[in-house]
């Protein structure tokens, strides 16, 4: 894979990679120097690492709806396609599962080699960038950077808190041909939360900390807020790190940072019950953080439809979703199982709606309702009320004529997370922290076997 920097009109794919353990090639300095003269060149290049992160390479499907969703055990086990067969047994050894895990791998890092490039330039910029856009550009690389490492070790590292100081992964901090160390778990956990504390400085006057971005009728226009990293995305990430590394104290800090901004809101029902063209199918109101890619509902219809072809031959879906009704009790006032599959035919739906004209298709990276269930999860056995309070203000968003609460258990919470992420990919890695002493095989991917040949991990 040779490293490209491809400036076409109005549009930028920036498929930067981070050194020879990728076998990628600097990109030619002359263009990168050209890019990097104007601050829309900076813009374009961060535009091409959020282009690069919702390809159905990455979060566009790969790492939501299709294999992360297969691994926190959506589709169950005796429907899907042969072709995931073995990926759902977690087979990591199958050399089709090494394939998809490999692609993963260099597709990450190479999004990481992007935020680098961008970081690098701003660094030594002396004269395109104003302070403030200069602050703005650096805090996004920073938390993209993190971001993009935090999911690689929730993917190939095993579990913080039982092995803090077992071997992780490579954490790129520079753009070029250097060969990255390996760094414990621990270490892994602490240069995220690092990048992530110099993100949250670079973005201190965010702009979206002047704006309420629920507020505007216009969602494209809120897009400009959201469908980016911005202070409280950062707020939000440092929430979700601190709950892997067994930190509630810091989790429940930034969660109720995110929460108590007011720059978000959960559900409100009125934007659910209108006609399909004016129905808000993605909660948009909560995102904190999102990418745009107007192909998911190409996406979504790839895995879980089924096909005829020319000659009528139909072929069923590669991932069908299993026990939906029982997933949520068949409750007609969940706003989530009446709307994210069709009442019809029970076809999943959430990314199928054609209304992009006033809700661009997005993929949820961050939402509010994380915050909701971090704090209970967090306040559980440490205040009880407080727990419970959380949970059932988030129910409150989800089930018409909610009936509260009045005792939780971990238990709860959990079925309550698979039903919220559905779709989104946050299932298995949340599944991973639940789930204490379940064997490697299950939650951690082995290293690309390619990388430990040309690296000597061993």
């Amino acid at each position: 894979m040779k490293l490209k920097l491809v400036l076409l009109l109005g549009a930028l794919f920036f498929l930067s990679a981070c050194n020879k353990w990728l076998d990628v090639e600097l990109a030619d300095k002359v263009t990168q120097e050209k890019l990097f003269s104007t601050p829309q060149g900076y813009q374009e290049a961060l535009a091409g690492v959020y282009s690069q992160m919702a390809d159905s390479s990455l979060y566009g499907k790969k790492l939501s709806m299709e294999v992360m969703d297969l691994m926190g055990d959506y589709y169950g086990t005796n429907n899907v396609a042969a072709r995931y067969a073995k990926l759902r047994a977690y087979d990591y050894k199958d050399a089709g599962s090494q394939v998809i895990i490999a692609k993963i791998w260099n597709q990450l890092y190479s999004a990481i080699g992007g935020a680098n490039n961008i970081i690098e330039w701003a660094n030594k910029d002396v004269n395109v960038l104003s302070p403030d856009l200069k602050n703005q550009i650096l805090g996004e690389a920073y938390a993209l950077r993190a971001y993009l490492h935090c999911d690689l070790m929730r993917m190939f590292c095993p579990d913080v808190v039982a092995s803090p100081k077992a071997s992780g992964i490579p954490y790129n901090l520079v753009f070029g041909v250097s060969l990255p160390p390996i760094y414990t778990v621990e270490e892994n956990v602490q240069l995220v939360i690092d990048d992530l504390k110099a993100a949250e400085k670079y973005l201190a006057n965010d702009p979206i900390t002047k704006v309420k971005p629920y507020e505007m009728v216009n969602k494209n226009e809120a897009d400009k807020y959201v469908a980016r990293f911005n202070l409280y995305g950062v707020k939000a990430l440092l929430a979700r790190v601190s709950l892997m590394r067994g930190d509630k104290n810091n989790a429940i800090k930034y969660a109720k940072e995110v929460v108590e901004s007011q720059r978000f809101r959960l559900l409100d029902f009125a934007s659910v019950d209108k006609s399909e063209k004016e129905i808000d199918m993605l909660f948009s109101d909560e995102h904190i953080f999102s990418l745009r890619n107007k192909k998911l509902s190409d996406f979504t219809t790839e895995i879980h439809y089924s096909h005829t072809d020319d000659k009528g031959t139909t072929t069923l879906a590669f991932l069908p979703f299993a026990n939906v009704a029982q997933l949520y009790e068949a409750n007609n006032d969940d706003i989530r199982y009446i709307k994210w599959f069709s009442t019809t035919d029970g076809s999943f739906i959430k990314y199928k709606v054609d209304n992009k004209d006033k809700f661009f298709p997005k993929m949820p990276m961050i939402k509010l309702s994380e915050m909701y269930l971090i704090l209970a999860e967090c306040y559980l056995g440490k205040d009880d009320q407080q727990a419970q309070s959380y949970i059932n203000q988030l129910r409150d968003h989800r089930i018409r004529n909610n009936a509260h609460w009045s005792y939780l258990t971990m238990e709860y919470i959990m079925r309550e997370s698979q039903r919220e992420f559905l779709g989104e990919g946050q299932l298995w890695y949340a599944m991973k922290r639940w789930i204490q002493g379940m064997p490697n095989i299950i939650f951690v991917f082995p290293m690309p076997l390619k990388e430990i040949e040309t690296g000597n991990r061993n």
